[in-house]
């Protein structure tokens, strides 16, 4: 039996010029998959769940609003108007003397289940990096700090 017969098909059965054509169009499929989804499906499949604990600090909050923030513990994270799995663990307000002025300090500290994906931590719409700024926010707290601290723990 030959391979490509008198009419030009493969094996008496595919035409040589059918198969061309199928393959061109299943590479053009396979490519624009790739332009559309392929970084979403190498993110997911790199991406490891784990537990943030991290510190905020933020410097020169006014006296009501460190008072509020210190008595309202236990909020939760809040991004883009979605609520987020974390929450403030605790708040502790500080007063820094300074010559003839007083400032009061916030310290933050948040836990929150977030994903470590394409080498970066995320909480809501926000990257998590010791020495970067971030904004607590919950349904009634606003205060932006800058990260001091960070711990992460792996799940599984």
């Amino acid at each position: 039996m030959k391979i490509i017969d008198e009419k030009g098909r493969l094996f008496g059965k595919v035409n040589l010029i059918d198969l061309a054509v199928v393959l061109i169009l299943v590479v053009a499929v396979a490519a624009v998959g790739m332009k559309l989804f392929g970084n979403k499906a190498v993110s997911a499949a790199t991406s490891q769940q784990v537990t943030l604990t991290y510190e905020v600090v933020a410097q020169d909050v006014p006296q009501h609003v460190a008072d509020y923030c210190t008595a309202h513990v236990g909020g939760q994270l809040l991004s883009s108007g979605k609520l987020l799995d974390g929450s403030i663990t605790d708040c502790q307000a500080v007063e820094v003397v300074e010559g003839d002025t007083t400032r009061t300090d916030l310290y933050f500290t948040i836990e929150v289940n977030t994903a470590f994906s394409n080498s970066t931590y995320s909480v809501g719409s926000q990257e998590v990096r010791v020495g970067i700024e971030h904004l607590v926010k919950t349904s009634d707290i606003e205060v932006e700090g800058v990260v001091s601290s960070l711990e992460v723990e792996a799940h599984g």
